[in-house]
């Protein structure tokens, strides 16, 4: 199935940064500035810190509902990396700065005194890695971005089956170098499984629709009139290699050039005061 076969090759590059923020340019233009951050890293005592320091009160509110400390992780370095972004790159005073989700909208909004601002954003965040596209413009763009863990304990063969679209498990058979004559869920690839995922949520996302309108339909054919960037990601942490399969879905085209890398990923540590970065 070649027209599918696209879906399932490498098409985002990876490059590693030990600052944070990463230096501005003159320019930002239309482009979808992509960071990749694990949360993992930070400690109980930063994640109390941090809350306080860096938290608007509306964000706090939200932030002290979540009791799994994970969750705490992700939300943290999910509204650091938006409000840091936004401060040092168009200008806003950090400790003014909040994210909310807007369940009208279906999405995130990022407010400065009770104002949305000028700059679009779509998050994932799985197993403590967190997911931040970020796009200045006053347009109405289309973006959606999901992270999956590929997990080995955690199938999604059984959903597929009972799921996805006939075309999408025929493309994950594909992906399968040699097929005999065995069941489905035997031949599936977890990786090809996990693909559908989040190319799935992140169509979501970009259109605005719940993923249980979408988890039976073709995503191919959704698909076709958005630029789609795709790939695994494998994650250190602890001496151990974690995958995870990430996608990126924008009526903005990305390109392959050195100019402008798909995924920031960032190693440095959340320990300055970034509210005085402008």
């Amino acid at each position: 199935m070649p027209h599918t076969a696209i879906f399932f090759s490498t098409r985002l590059t990876f490059t590693t940064h030990t600052d944070f923020p990463i230096n501005a340019v003159d320019d930002l233009g239309e482009t979808i500035d992509v960071y990749l951050f694990n949360s993992n890293t930070l400690d109980n005592e930063q994640i109390a810190a941090f809350a306080a320091h860096y938290l608007h009160p509306q964000e706090q509110a939200i932030f002290h509902k979540r009791k799994q400390q994970q969750a705490q992780q992700e939300y943290l370095a999910s509204r650091i990396i938006i409000k840091t972004y936004a401060s040092k790159h168009l200008g806003y005073d950090f400790a003014d700065l909040y994210v909310l989700f807007d369940s009208q909208d279906n999405c995130l909004h990022v407010y400065h005194h009770n104002q949305i601002i000028a700059l679009r954003c779509c998050i994932s965040h799985s197993s403590g890695q967190v997911l931040v596209a970020l796009l200045p413009t006053t347009k109405k763009v289309k973006l959606g971005v999901d992270l999956e863990w590929i997990s080995t304990k955690r199938s999604l063969e059984k959903v597929a089956k009972h799921y996805y679209h006939a075309e999408e498990l025929q493309a994950c058979l594909a992906q399968t170098e040699s097929v005999s004559e065995t069941v489905v869920e035997e031949a599936l690839q977890p990786s090809a499984l996990y693909r559908i995922w989040t190319l799935k949520e992140a169509l979501a996302k970009a259109i605005k629709q719940p993923i249980a309108k979408l988890i039976r339909d073709n995503v191919f054919a959704y698909c076709a009139p958005f630029n789609v960037h795709s790939a695994c990601y494998s994650a250190s942490d602890n001496h151990n290699n974690t995958m995870f399969d990430l996608s990126i879905i924008s009526d903005i085209e990305l390109t392959d050039n050195a100019a402008n890398t798909h995924i920031n990923i960032l190693m440095g540590k959340l320990d300055q005061d970034l509210r005085k970065v402008k």
